[in-house]
């Protein structure tokens, strides 16, 4: 059982989830020979591949439809653990296989598709990257190309004068 942007399918499905542990561009064997290891999340991937029983085609192609709107990404309720991870997500393929019943009428199975997370399910705040002893970094959203930053304690600043910052 998943569900698609609030609406849940109770169809028997086979669910195989990845955790997709992402380094950064800058991660990589230091001088010191250290490997720095700039990890930026853990996202999420699903292989779901669903069987839609005889009766209920009209519930196979709703999902077929929600699944292949031309949208950045639909909220997906997943199976986690003991319990379920809400995932904001894209869909880039859905295949299936149409075989025809003895009474010549179309029937599509074998329907599979990925969830792959748009966001991080996990990761550092930067609290906890100080606490590593890891050097913190300005936000990747805040920073502008040639800016100076200080840190104060609270978050970072720009820097108006960088001749008036003492290292």
């Amino acid at each position: 059982m998943f569900s698609i942007d609030g609406i849940t399918w109770n169809v028997k499905c086979k669910i195989e989830r990845t955790s997709k542990i992402t380094a950064s561009e800058i991660s990589g064997l230091m001088l010191d020979r250290s490997y720095f290891n700039d990890i930026t999340g853990t996202y999420m991937q699903y292989e779901i591949s669903i069987a839609v029983p005889f009766g209920r085609e009209e519930d196979y192609d709703e999902i077929y439809e929600q699944l292949t709107k031309p949208v950045d990404g639909h909220v997906f309720q997943l199976p986690y653990n003991q319990g379920t991870i809400t995932v904001t997500g894209r869909v880039e393929s859905v295949s299936d296989v149409m075989y025809y019943r003895q009474n010549n009428k179309k029937y599509w199975a074998e329907t599979r598709f990925t969830v792959i997370a748009n966001h991080p399910s996990k990761y550092e705040d930067l609290g906890t990257v100080i606490a590593r002893g890891r050097a913190p970094l300005p936000e990747a959203s805040e920073v502008e190309q040639g800016a100076t930053y200080t840190y104060e304690g609270s978050g970072w600043v720009p820097v108006t004068d960088a001749d008036e910052v003492y290292w």
